[in-house]
């Protein structure tokens, strides 16, 4: 593994672990002490995140954790219902064996996870990116996915601003149906699972905004 990829690892985990939280400033000096690696790996890994939307570089260079408000939130999901949907529908004409049976195995161990570390919201998390970016690979269209994977991992964010939601079962019962769309190769139906899947957590999130304090 190269310095940029254990520093885009390192600091993607402390994200998606809470150790740093959305609105975070992510020093340089600081994380080259804290990842082990010299200056370059780290801007690179910064940039790296950046392009996920995890990160958010400012004009004046520094960067920090993505922060999102209740409208930005709607805004983005604008976006994945429309993007998801159609890249779902044309993963459904083009993928392959080898990445159903990738998706079956991931959707399994967010099952495994649910059951017996309810409390591992970082793997959740993880595994949850993993499945979306398999669909969206396997759509088959480079432009298409480059521009999905700047929002994909959005709802990790809200996630970890908000707090992680109570409805994983939910979540995994939604991916199933995803996969038995993808494994028909029904294109509608499964842009359909992924269009159903992406509101439901846009309104898990609705219900959460309401809960959240005024600031």
């Amino acid at each position: 593994m190269t310095a940029t990829n254990r520093a885009y690892a390192k600091i993607r985990n402390a994200i998606f672990g809470g150790k740093f939280p959305p609105g975070h400033q992510l020093k340089e000096d600081d994380l080259i002490v804290y990842c082990d690696v010299s200056r370059t790996p780290v801007r690179q890994a910064l940039k790296m995140l950046a392009d996920e939307g995890l990160v958010t570089v400012m004009s004046n260079r520094r960067s920090y954790v993505a922060d999102v408000s209740e409208a930005h939130s709607e805004e983005i999901y604008d976006i994945l219902t429309l993007l998801e949907s159609y890249s779902a529908g044309l993963a459904a004409s083009r993928i392959s064996a080898d990445e159903l049976d990738n998706l079956r195995a991931i959707a399994a161990d967010m099952e495994t996870i649910t059951k017996t570390r309810p409390n591992d919201g970082e793997g959740f998390l993880e595994l949850n990116s993993r499945f979306h970016k398999t669909i969206h690979k396997a759509a088959g269209n480079a432009t298409l996915y480059k521009i999905i994977q700047r929002i994909v991992d959005f709802p990790a964010t809200l996630y970890l601003k908000i707090g992680i939601t109570t409805e994983n079962e939910v979540a995994i019962k939604e991916h199933a149906s995803i996969i038995d769309a993808l494994a028909a190769g029904d294109r509608d139906y499964a842009a359909l699972t992924m269009r159903m899947h992406t509101e439901t957590t846009r309104r898990e999130f609705r219900e959460l905004w309401q809960q959240e304090p005024p600031e």
